[in-house]
């Protein structure tokens, strides 16, 4: 037997809680470029997928794809497109597939 939905929104009893959510490393924040975005709303669309893909210790100089991000930034692209073409990237083979074996590059793939 289903329990029936709800016909009012859920509330709560605690007036400091506006909602059941709460950030964190679980609720990432979920990026996307609409037609109205600033500069800074792409650079952190740019750090994250960055972040996301090449983690931490791997975020290089060296690793930067000039003409994805310009291309991203242009309106060339979506951020789906874009973050396919840092995952298929010579940097991220190279520094991830091709030094691990087909099994910690899964794991590497899955925890990020």
């Amino acid at each position: 037997m289903t329990l029936p939905l709800l016909t009012y929104a859920p509330s709560s009893q605690n007036q400091r809680v506006e909602g059941y959510e709460v950030p964190g490393d679980e609720h990432s924040r979920i990026f996307t470029l609409e037609q109205n975005h600033d500069k800074d709303d792409v650079d952190a669309l740019v750090t994250a997928a960055y972040r996301q893909i090449f983690h931490e210790q791997q975020m290089l100089k060296s690793n930067r794809q000039t003409l994805l991000e310009s291309q991203l930034r242009g309106g060339l692209i979506s951020v789906k497109d874009f973050v396919r073409g840092l995952a298929t990237s010579d940097a991220f083979r190279t520094w991830n597939y091709e030094v691990n074996n087909n099994y910690r590059f899964v794991e590497l793939c899955v925890q990020r």
